[in-house]
């Protein structure tokens, strides 16, 4: 069986094809990286998988299965170039994408400005009906507003439709009623009900998570189209399967039916074979680093597994869909250095992208970028780069530097590439303070996994400023987000919203209510041709104190198939489990107030063959030998040291390399500084530790 994985990101296409053997069942690793091309663009996943095939002495048409990766939703939404969307609201509620919520960033600001709707008021048509807050209806929609309403939106010309009435998580009949209506005059254009994108309480988070499946939409079926056709002309007849932002994989259907969830499709397989890692080296806490051409995305895996948040902030707007807690910035390779007025260096937002690129690259860019200083630096080997593929233009690199940032702050060359570098560092720093410190965290226990193609350079400098236990780079740092594509299974989640309180509620209740999130989950397994044997689920439920308004999520034992209570379900066991996680999250707990429900949840997944682990190399010890050396600018404390050079394929396991030192490979630069100690580990994994 062959799989193939390919991770688009803003500047590089990484791929990672395995050819396992069917006598033996060892698998051959072939990696590549190409250039992603233009935004959006679907060539470079074809020349990649043409160039890759061929490595490993096969055509296109052999691969078995095919998983993506991509970015093209989260662009779309950043840049604000998704569709032209138009949105239905119950009437008096025009305005609610508009009006939003009453958080800000900063709290005291007055001068904040809220970031605008992506569907605006001009695109919003009013529905006169009304349905109350248990579902009851107050104003019936009648055939004729119906009507009116489809009449008004197809006026509009829209390229998709979002919407969401009040309440219609409880009740969506007229959701239905209108997306008929809508249907009947608008056959081809895609329509997104709230209460099927995300039916839980809460009406503006509902509707902007709607209004957002509604905006990225068709610039995800748009991209999805381009994939499959330039598979079809390259011979590519394997199964397509797309990451999700919750770690789990879709279909191409699956995806066009809720898009929303292929947002942050891009930095998700990093966490998933991340969480693989930690557990194949007995790593219990680690933060999970990736650092592209573009950006940075960092999470958190704890006691093994990767951390999921409910929803989160894209933007300033609210997604409230399950996905990975990742934190994302504008932090890579290809960031570009800047002093502004007042004399400050600073590093990114803007990107060079992968078009010009670094002024190193030689396509035109002339901007300083985090690239261009590792150049100047020594770090990076002009002739080395992408195994000699792509070699860089060191003089260039020099003199962006120079131009762009030493003079305009009177620093030597090295004093300014390696500030670039700092800056970006301290940027990342507080991604990762972020989402440990910040929750609770004690940092200073954890692993620091660096990935990406940039990733294991900059992270023995974080590592190094906030003293944590090691860093970890896995043996192929450049496509290890690509290799977790190939982890995970298919996912689907159902939930329904139900304020409940626990002591009222019977073990039947319950039940029932799973049986029935479990039937349409097992809808969805059978669409996408997944086999009953092959199928599994999870359960859990989003529980708070009775008058609060923050929710828990706490797993659920699965329910008897008959949906009878039978003996798992212990309403006082799930009230523990509640004031645990509760004193966990909070620091406190009291266990005498009530709990209640408010949404119950199923995830259902079908799974997909995956391909055998890497065989290990034999153990051996003492130090490799470097294959050159050269000088190389480690920072203000030590200067210009020559510093040997290693290749990357000549290491085993058991070797131990003092700093300062360099590992070079094709997808990446593995940088240990002078107080650091590298030691390879089981499976090719580099672990760099202080000397103290």
């Amino acid at each position: 069986m062959r799989y193939l994985a390919a991770d688009v990101g803003g500047t590089f296409t990484d791929l990672v094809l395995v050819d396992v053997d069917p006598a033996t069942g060892a698998g051959r690793v072939h990696l590549d990286k190409v250039s992603s091309e233009a935004t959006g663009s679907a060539a470079g996943i074809a020349d990649g998988i043409k160039r890759i095939a061929a490595q490993a002495g096969l055509q296109p048409g052999d691969i078995d299965l095919f998983v993506h990766g991509f970015t093209v939703g989260t662009n779309a939404f950043l840049t604000r170039n998704g569709a032209k969307a138009a949105f239905v609201a119950t009437a008096g509620f025009r305005d609610i994408l508009v009006i939003g919520d009453q958080r800000r960033p900063d709290l005291y600001s007055l001068t904040d400005a809220k970031p605008p709707a992506v569907v605006p008021r001009s695109r919003t048509v009013e529905a006169a009906e009304r349905i109350d807050a248990f579902g009851n209806v107050v104003r019936a929609l009648t055939p004729a507003e119906a009507e009116r309403v489809a009449a008004a939106i197809a006026q509009l010309q829209p390229q998709s439709v979002a919407v969401c009435l009040v309440f219609a998580h409880l009740n969506p009949a007229h959701e239905r009623m209108i997306e008929s209506a809508i249907r009947a005059k608008l056959p081809d254009v895609p329509i997104y009900l709230s209460s099927r994108v995300n039916p839980e309480i809460e009406e503006y988070p509902r509707a902007n998570t709607t209004a957002v499946a509604a905006y990225v939409g068709p610039v995800i079926d748009r991209y999805l189209r381009m994939v499959e056709q330039r598979l079809t002309e390259i011979g590519v007849g394997a199964p397509l399967r797309l990451m999700r932002s919750d770690g789990g994989a879709a279909t191409p259907r699956a995806a066009r039916d809720n898009p929303a969830h292929m947002l942050l499709s891009g930095p998700a397989g990093g966490v998933i074979a991340g969480a693989a890692l930690a557990r194949d080296l007995g790593v219990a806490n680690m933060v999970t680093f990736d650092m592209g051409g573009t950006s940075a995305d960092f999470s958190v895996i704890l006691d093994g597994a990767p951390t999921m948040v409910p929803g989160r902030e894209l933007d300033g707007q609210p997604l409230r869909l399950p996905t990975l807690d990742i934190e994302t910035i504008s932090a890579g390779g290809g960031s570009i250095a800047w002093v502004d007025v007042g004399g400050a260096l600073k590093v990114g937002p803007q990107s060079a992208g992968a078009v010009p690129g670094p002024a190193c690259y030689g396509r035109g860019g002339t901007n300083a970028t985090n690239t261009d200083a590792c150049v100047a630096l020594g770090i990076l080997d002009p002739g080395a780069f992408l195994g000699g593929d792509m070699p860089l233009d060191a003089q260039q690199a020099r003199d962006a530097v120079e131009r762009n940032v030493a003079k305009a702050l009177s620093l030597s060359l090295e004093e300014a590439a390696s500030g670039i570098i700092a800056v970006a560092n301290a940027n990342m720093i507080q991604a990762i303070r972020t989402l440990s410190v910040e929750r609770g965290h004690d940092i200073r226990g954890f692993s620091l996994l660096a990935f990406g193609g940039a990733g294991p350079i900059y992270a023995a400098y974080m590592a190094r400023e906030l003293a944590m236990a090691e860093v970890i780079a896995p043996r192929h740092p450049g496509v290890f987000a690509a290799s977790g594509l190939l982890m995970t299974d298919l996912r689907h989640t159902a939930q329904a919203a139900w304020q409940a309180p626990l002591a009222g509620v019977t073990g039947t209740d319950v039940a029932s209510r799973l049986q029935s999130l479990r039937a349409d989950l097992e809808e969805e397994l059978e669409r996408d041709g997944v086999g009953a044997d092959q199928r599994y689920f999870r359960y859990m439920a989003d529980m708070r104190c009775v008058g609060q308004f923050h929710r828990l999520g706490i797993p659920l034992t699965a329910p008897p198939p008959n949906g009878a209570a039978g003996e798992w379900w212990d309403a006082a066991k799930l009230a523990a489990d509640f004031h645990a996680a509760h004193d966990k999250a909070y620091g406190h707990a009291d266990a005498a107030v009530p709990v209640e429900f408010v949404n119950l949840r199923a995830e259902g997944f079908g799974r997909v063959p995956k391909p055998p682990a890497p065989a290990d190399t034999a153990e051996t010890s003492g130090a490799p030998q470097p294959i050159a050396r050269r000088r190389v600018y480690m920072d203000r404390m030590s200067g210009w040291m020559e510093t040997p050079i290693y290749r990357r394929d000549d290491l085993r396991r058991g070797h131990v390399i003092p700093g300062p030192a360099i590992a070079e490979q094709r997808d990446s630069t593995i940088l240990v500084l002078p107080d650091q100690t590298a030691t390879v580990d089981r499976g090719g994994v580099i672990r760099i530790r202080s000397k103290a």
